[in-house]
């Protein structure tokens, strides 16, 4: 997300139950690296969210904390999200092997809010 797309939260805040949930099933797809990905969500944390309203998080990993860092970078995995009319979808990004950036996109209006995990269909894009 680009800078001038985001603002600062009030403060540094742990995942949700949902954001949790999302995250976990966008990593239930095998890939390289989903491991140490999954392993880091204990030690995860929302840094900001985008300036448009949408669902869209930054995230942050207690690095002392957390496991290795995975051996991948930029967008693992990505998702559509099949929830009735919604033309939408998921993309989970990494920085230097690190969750960086749960980024929610669409066609038309912005989602507000993250979609139950059942409705988000996992796809690894590498």
């Amino acid at each position: 997300m680009p800078p001038d797309e985001t603002r600062s939260s009030p403060a540094r805040r742990p995942l949700t139950g949902l954001e949790r949930a999302v995250i976990e099933r966008l990593l239930s797809s095998p890939f390289p690296g989903n491991r140490e990905l999954l392993a880091q969500l204990a030690h995860t944390a929302v840094v900001e969210g985008c300036r448009c309203g949408c669902a869209t998080v930054n995230l942050s990993v207690d690095r002392v904390q957390a496991a290795p860092a995975a051996v991948i970078s930029d967008a693992p995995v990505s998702a559509d999200i099949c929830d009735g009319d919604t033309w939408a979808g998921l993309v989970l990004l990494v920085d230097d092997g690190y969750l960086a950036c749960l980024e929610v996109y669409s066609i038309g209006e912005p989602v507000r809010r993250l979609p139950p995990p059942h409705t988000v269909r996992p796809r690894p894009t590498g």
